[in-house]
């Protein structure tokens, strides 16, 4: 028997090592996907700090853009004469259209952007319009603040760092601050000299401007460039009130104008660069993390699938040694050990090696049990062992006793049989001789049940007719069995006893499975390898083809006494007999042509046991069985 070959199409019947595996995998596949998706957040939150770095840098073309379209319109009021190459008249319009063309740029900031061009356009267009309206103009520069603003806002709001939030007010205020001097225009535009109310609303345009520029924040530097913008305001301040001529002073309005766009521009460049670098730092930090995370990720699953490793091979190895070990336990030392206590060796000598693993764990735990198992098998077979010994010892007194009394029984009436002269009683005394026969026959088998032989002194060569001749005179119905011809043939004479108690079984089972009406045909054959073949063949009613099938097997294994020997105790005695002197024994359904149903047994008797008599054999003399279908397995060439 050996072990049973798993599946492997359910879970439980996976081995070991895959088992070990899956659960090494599962929680590595989900600590490689979480450390996975942290460190994509983290590569996503750089790569979106590096976009909104670079977006948020054109800030300044953006203000710039919306400071040009202030000097325009405040040119227009001032009446001021600019030279086209001062940066307050440059033209930024292309750059802040290429912003608003990105790919990764928000949809609502692109939006954004567009309408703060397209009001920046219409806003120049009215100022260098004849004919537009204060009013309209003025409402077209608070529109245009409001939505430059709006922008900065949402260009801004797209990163969530509260530095850069902070710089976005403090360029709102910035631009607040540079709008200041369009209100000085409008002051500036009406008759100050007759006018207290545009000196009024110009003093508040001062007023307001000095406010804006004290809300301004920034570092030492930025402190200093804020200086100089109030200077240029107060300086401005006092050229509008001056009663000079605008053609006198026009040169020095405009000078404090550029100044004042000057230093804004310093300071939102500043203000810009310190979103800009704080966006990447926050980018690097961001790389960091990433890098920091992949690096503990990856020690973390090499820690892991080491650590496992070691633990899951200590495990799968102790576990398929136990496996190996119990394996040749179970199906090669423990039936070894068992074989040789029924060999009748010493019980005491006999032992199985302990299962190899000495751990004090669970696998250490399970290989003792086996052990433990291993010798209560060990025990029960010696006690097994014993008890047989008894049984075959009481099964042997038993059955010599029985001969004995048989064997004076037969004598006494062989005694009987020499002095009595009536014929009636004389055949009464001839049964009583048969099944006196019968009797010592049964006790034979009991002896060879038992797995003694009997003591009966070494017959010599005798010719096998006579060996014949004497099993059908062992059985009840003798007078049903028709001998056929049988040529001048001797055999040793260590076969000749077990041999007529071997064909005396085959006999009488064919005479009791047969109809009483029926004959049974004792023949014999050549066979192969100048051996005999000596065929029993009956019309009874047969056997079904599984149960033959097991009963060849018992005949040609010998194989051992179990529940079946109560119901066919002639054929264990005949395959035991068998064994002895290497006979071949089969049966096998008689398929004749025409033939009632029946079993021929063959009895194929080797060339050791016939005595070379230096005479041929005319075998074209002698009857020959009918041909049968070839059987199945080796004993085909016996039946030739």
């Amino acid at each position: 028997m050996s072990p049973a070959v798993p599946r492997r199409t359910r879970p439980r019947d996976w081995s070991v090592r895959t088992k070990a595996a899956m659960i090494v995998a599962v929680p590595l596949v989900l600590l490689s996907g979480f450390g996975g998706v942290q460190i994509a957040d983290e590569v996503h939150r750089a790569s979106r700090s590096a976009t909104l770095a670079e977006q948020i840098g054109t800030l300044p073309a953006i203000m710039r853009y919306a400071t040009s379209i202030g000097a325009i319109v405040g040119v227009a009021e001032f009446e001021l004469a600019l030279d086209e190459n001062n940066a307050i008249l440059d033209d930024y319009t292309a750059p802040v259209e290429a912003l608003a063309k990105r790919d990764d740029l928000d949809p609502t900031v692109s939006g954004e952007i567009n309408r703060t061009l397209a009001e920046g356009r219409e806003l120049a267009r009215a100022a260098t319009t004849p004919g537009t309206a204060a009013s309209e103009r003025i409402e077209q520069v608070r529109t245009f603040d409001i939505q430059v603003q709006r922008t900065v806002r949402a260009l801004v709001a797209q990163t969530e760092n509260a530095t850069a939030f902070a710089e976005a007010g403090n360029l709102l205020d910035l631009w607040h601050a540079r709008l200041m001097p369009f209100d000085q225009a409008i002051a500036f535009t009406q008759p100050v000299a007759k006018s207290d109310e545009a000196v009024q609303l110009l003093e508040t345009a001062f007023a307001a401007e000095r406010a804006a520029i004290s809300t301004l924040r920034g570092t030492t530097d930025d402190q200093q460039a804020i200086a100089e913008m109030q200077a240029a305001t107060e300086r401005r301040h006092g050229l509008l009130l001056s009663p000079a001529v605008s053609a006198t002073r026009t040169p020095d309005l405009a000078a404090t104008v550029l100044t004042s766009v000057e230093v804004s521009d310093r300071l939102t460049d500043a203000s810009i660069d310190r979103i800009v670098a704080e966006l990447n730092d926050e980018r690097d930090a961001a790389q960091a993390a990433a890098i920091r995370t992949a690096i503990l990720v990856a020690v973390a699953v090499v820690g892991a699938v080491a650590i496992t490793l070691i633990l899951a091979g200590l495990l799968v190895s102790s576990l398929r040694r136990l496996r190996d070990e119990t394996t040749r336990a179970a199906y090669q030392d423990l039936p070894a050990a068992v074989a040789a206590i029924r060999a009748d060796t010493d019980p005491t000598t006999v032992s199985i090696a302990p299962i190899g693993i000495d751990t004090a764990e669970e696998i250490g735990q399970v290989a003792r049990a086996v052990d433990g198992v291993n010798t209560q098998a060990l025990l029960l077979a010696s006690e097994q062992a014993a008890l047989r010994r008894q049984i075959t010892a009481m099964l042997e007194t038993l059955a010599r006793r029985n001969r004995s009394l048989v064997d004076r029984q037969l004598a006494l009436i062989e005694a009987l049989e020499y002095k009595e002269r009536d014929a009636e009683r004389l055949q009464n005394l001839f049964e009583l001789d048969h099944l006196a026969s019968r009797m010592r026959r049964t006790g034979e088998s009991l002896l060879v049940l038992a797995g003694t032989r009997s003591r009966r002194t070494a017959r010599t060569a005798t010719a096998l007719e006579d060996v014949m001749r004497a099993s059908v005179s062992q059985v009840e119905n003798y007078a049903r069995v028709r001998l056929g011809a049988v040529p001048p043939i001797t055999l040793v004479g260590s076969v000749v006893d077990d041999l007529i108690h071997l064909l005396t079984e085959l006999l009488d089972n064919a005479l009791r499975a047969s109809d009483p009406a029926t004959q049974v045909t004792f023949l014999v054959s050549p066979a192969v390898e100048n051996g005999l073949l000596l065929e029993i063949v009956d019309y009874g009613i047969g056997i079904p083809p599984t149960e033959l099938d097991q009963i060849n097997l018992r005949l040609n294994e010998g194989a051992e006494t179990d529940a079946h020997a109560t119901r066919h105790m002639g054929l264990y005695v005949v395959g035991r007999v068998a064994q002895r002197h290497r006979l071949r024994v089969r049966l096998r359904p008689n398929t004749e042509p025409g033939a009632a149903h029946g079993i021929t047994a063959s009895v194929y008797l080797p060339a050791a046991l016939i005595v070379e008599s230096g005479t041929e054999i005319m075998w074209s003399t002698v009857e020959r069985p009918r041909r049968l279908p070839a059987p199945v397995g080796g004993e085909a060439q016996h039946a030739r």
